[in-house]
């Protein structure tokens, strides 16, 4: 019972990151396809990358064999804000034994941000949950996004803009919701 209970919590806890990560991945996965790389590929960046930004910025870097330096400076000022929020989770891990390397690998912006509303003494179980269904939200998103894509009789030269928008969203509202206005 208390699994079923941390499966719940988790669940609910990632319903929001769901929407989101299920959207813009399939966006991904389409921004992918639309370069000439098919679900597979959208599979492996997302499963091993999983760096929503850092990916959607590596799809015109790929398709121009762009060379490894490029990538790893692109990568690191990309993903450097990581360095930043991870510090405040750096004794949390350390505490969680042989899941610490996924739980660094796996804190995303969103994962962070449902980490930061849970209670001090939360069990291992659920924020390895939350973690690991933010994951599989988004590789589920970017491989049906590249696989639909690859069906579609029309252009999507854009839809990359999804993510660009996504801040914007978010900026009007944070403005619109303001406390000190």
């Amino acid at each position: 019972m208390p699994d079923t209970n941390m499966r719940m919590k988790a669940v609910k806890l990632t319903i929001p990151v769901m929407c989101g990560y299920l959207f813009l991945g399939a966006a991904f996965g389409a921004t992918l396809a639309q370069a000439g790389f098919g679900p597979v590929w959208a599979l492996m960046m997302s499963g091993l990358v999983y760096a929503g930004s850092l990916q959607f910025v590596m799809v015109p870097l790929m398709a121009n064999s762009a060379a490894l330096a490029t990538v790893a400076l692109t990568a690191l000022m990309v993903n450097a804000r990581h360095l930043f929020y991870g510090v405040s989770y750096i004794d949390r891990f350390r505490k969680m034994g042989r899941l610490r390397p996924y739980m660094i690998y796996s804190l995303t912006d969103e994962t962070y941000s449902v980490f930061c509303g849970l209670p001090g003494e939360e069990s291992d179980g659920v924020m390895l949950r939350v973690a690991l269904y933010d994951h599989l939200y988004w590789i589920t998103g970017s491989v049906v996004g590249a696989a639909l894509a690859e069906q579609l009789p029309f252009d999507l030269t854009g839809i990359d803009f999804a993510m660009t928008a996504l801040f914007i969203v978010i900026a009007v509202e944070r403005a619109m919701n303001r406390s000190d206005r």
